[in-house]
């Protein structure tokens, strides 16, 4: 997401409902650990989070430990990871994907075993701060929102791109990444009830370096097509909520698959977002535009991962 021209507001006399919400982007998702640690360390809370894809991940981990010392965990946690963790190549079960005699060339094997040895709790109503995991109905196409039940099934669905990894069945649905449903986390966090909303995008920091191979072309198409519309959301409702979107991170031509800058992608959005809340928390507030009624979207459903 390029560099918006929303700007944070002095923290208000009265308390605004305040949900993070975090988007997808594979490897990219490191882009948001540095911002949620200069967050924690500025005192900028969530009463809520919602995310999708990768950013459903990062979500559900501060969600658990929603503060400083959480924040530079998941640094660590992310630091260790390698491609190989999440994106385990297997050239036979990639054949039968192409084949057609499987939906998927990459097992989610690989992601499930990193998240049930660092997630710090089995289902997701007992974060300590709420989370909502976004994903997509595979027959339907439209949004659903998982705020209970198991953790990590809801993450491999919210992080299930079609093609890649294998559709998750949760309940009576076949649920795939939470980018493919037309109804961003945005969206999502006003109807359930957000009055200020902090985006973290991931920006487009691969676009000097175009992808080389099938996984990074699926990644880059994904990530790219996610973040242009949260970027035009973030513009939509402004009239309806305080919308706040963190700098994005351009500096480095890093592809979505590829894990080895994730400690530099931390510490370039750790500082920017630095900068910008201290600049911001220097400036008089902007005035708000009249409030419009939400209405609420249609394609959205609300679901337990029970």
């Amino acid at each position: 997401m390029r560099d918006s021209s929303i700007a944070m507001s002095h923290v208000p006399a009265r308390h605004l409902k305040t949900a993070f919400v975090l988007s997808g982007g594979s490897s990219l998702g490191a882009i948001q650990v540095g911002m949620l640690q200069a967050l924690m360390e500025a005192g900028v809370t969530p009463d809520f989070m919602i995310g999708t894809s990768v950013g459903a991940v990062n979500a559900a981990w501060l969600a658990g430990q929603p503060d400083v010392e959480g924040a530079l965990q998941l640094a660590t946690i992310w630091s260790g990871l390698r491609r190989q963790d999440i994106f385990p190549i297997n050239p036979w079960a990639g054949a039968l994907g192409i084949f057609g005699r499987n939906n998927h060339v990459i097992s989610n094997a690989g992601l499930r075993s990193v998240l049930e040895k660092n997630l710090p709790y089995k289902r997701l109503e007992e974060a300590k701060v709420p989370v909502h995991v976004v994903t997509t109905d595979l027959r339907t196409g439209k949004a659903v929102v998982l705020s209970s039940g198991p953790a990590v099934p809801a993450l491999l669905a919210s992080t299930a791109i079609p093609g890649v990894f294998p559709p998750v069945t949760v309940g009576r649905r076949d649920l795939v990444d939470g980018g493919v449903a037309n109804h961003t986390p945005i969206a999502a966090a006003i109807e359930l009830g957000a009055e200020r909303v902090v985006v973290l995008p991931i920006g487009y920091p691969w676009v000097r370096n175009q992808p080389s191979n099938a996984l990074g072309m699926a990644l880059h198409a994904l990530a790219r097509f996610v973040e242009q519309r949260l970027e035009a959301e973030a513009h939509a409702y402004r009239s309806v909520a305080d919308i706040v979107v963190l700098p994005s991170v351009d500096a480095l031509a890093v592809s979505p698959a590829d894990f080895s800058r994730t400690q530099d992608l931390i510490k370039l959005a750790y500082r920017s977002s630095r900068r910008h809340l201290a600049a911001a928390a220097a400036r008089p507030p902007a005035p708000r535009p009249a409030a419009l009624k939400l209405v609420r979207m249609p394609n959205v459903a609300a679901a337990s991962a029970a």
